[in-house]
């Protein structure tokens, strides 16, 4: 019996040893303030990562209603710069005209340079269409565009100012063609 009770006790203090083994492999592990500091670097990765996607959209936007704008402006432009060609023309203008030679108005012409107001009456001769104050660019939000006009000598100033993000100024100095038929 006595070696009964000594196999007994041996085999309590194995069992004690294992369960003291087991008990500190099973607190081996991640502490509650590692997870916090993990999950706080986490949440700002991903804040971060949320913030440039917005600022990347947004640039794509602001740069896709520049484009817009610059576009239409574009075309106003080259509206003006045909009128330049077209003004005081009486031959060799039009696209059914083009095998003949140029020919200007020089009754109406020669006045207007020896006075150095050729700029001032191709404003004048403008259509009202052609030469809007403002227009507005479709685009969401839509964007306004303050047109000015200057006439300086025999040249015509046309500035653009659109109201984008940064503000967009387009300027350009337009020459009737006809100038050079100017004595």
């Amino acid at each position: 019996m006595e070696q009964l009770d000594q196999t007994i006790k041996q085999s309590r203090s194995k069992m004690n040893l294992r369960t003291t083994r087991k008990k500190r492999t099973d607190e081996d592990g991640i502490s509650l303030p590692e997870v916090l500091i993990a999950s706080f670097i986490l949440i700002m990765v991903v804040l971060n990562s949320v913030r440039m996607t917005t600022n990347a959209i947004s640039g794509m936007g602001r740069s896709k209603a520049r484009s817009l704008v610059d576009v239409a402006i574009s075309q106003k432009i080259e509206t003006l710069r045909k009128q330049t060609f077209e003004f005081l023309c009486t031959q060799g203008c039009s696209n059914d005209e083009l095998t003949k030679a140029l020919q200007y108005d020089l009754t109406t012409l020669k006045p207007l340079c020896a006075s150095k107001s050729l700029g001032q009456a191709f404003l004048s001769a403008l259509p009202t269409a052609d030469k809007p104050s403002s227009f507005s660019v479709t685009s969401v939000p839509p964007i306004n565009v303050n047109v000015s006009y200057t006439a300086d000598n025999n040249r015509l100033h046309v500035s653009y100012t659109a109201a984008t993000n940064p503000e967009m100024v387009v300027s350009t100095t337009l020459v009737p063609h006809a100038q050079g038929w100017c004595p």
